[in-house]
């Protein structure tokens, strides 16, 4: 049932953010799965918060996720989110501060 949901949210996030940012589930784990996110992402919104709203869209629909880990490759990222059991708190990660020098 968690799988479906996860599936669904990723649909309906990839059409609420069109080429600026979509997901998709690279594989499955025992407790949770990976997400790969690619795009051009909008710089003001912030890289991190696409996942954080991803796992927000999640926890509306009754599947609560946390964030393992984020692997930053060029034009996206792959994340490692794990289902969180009862008792456990949604905690995400820090943004990370990029400075670009033109």
């Amino acid at each position: 049932m968690a799988r479906d949901i996860v599936e669904s949210v990723c649909e309906e996030f990839n059409r609420m953010h069109g080429s600026e940012g979509q997901v998709k589930v690279v594989e499955w784990l025992g407790d949770g799965f990976v997400a790969e996110f690619v795009g051009s992402f909008c710089v003001t919104c912030g890289f991190y918060d696409y996942f954080e709203d991803f796992a927000l869209m999640l926890a509306e629909r009754g599947v609560r996720v946390g964030i393992v880990s984020v692997d930053e490759f060029e034009g996206g990222a792959r994340v490692v989110y794990r289902f969180l059991k009862e008792g456990e708190e949604q905690r995400f990660v820090p943004e990370r501060v990029v400075l670009i020098y033109e």
